[in-house]
């Protein structure tokens, strides 16, 4: 038997190795609702520091949903979001006059 980590077959970025392992403990931990908050506050902080960082926000939303259940059809949806290149917002600096 493999265990938790091994569940599913998708694999997930290395950012989200974190969420792996809160979303493991909530798992395993499903009666002792006081350590499950504590995780899920955890992992509330973890998604805002993925996209602080810069990290496509559907991608982490997906890479949860899967981690959630490791269900085929989320994990395919999150593989569909890796594989899109995702283009950042850019401000042009130079096309401003900035002579005040």
């Amino acid at each position: 038997m493999f265990g938790f980590h091994n569940r599913g077959g998708f694999d997930i970025p290395e950012w989200a190795l974190k969420l792996r392992e809160y979303y493991w403990v909530i798992r395993v931990e499903s009666r002792n609702k006081v350590k499950r908050r504590r995780y899920y506050r955890y992992v509330e902080k973890e998604k805002l520091r993925l996209a602080e960082l810069g990290i496509y926000q559907p991608l982490i939303l997906a890479v949860c949903k899967y981690l959630v259940n490791l269900s085929v059809i989320s994990g395919n949806k999150m593989h569909q979001l890796m594989t899109i290149e995702v283009r950042q917002l850019s401000f042009d600096f130079n096309a401003i006059n900035l002579s005040i």
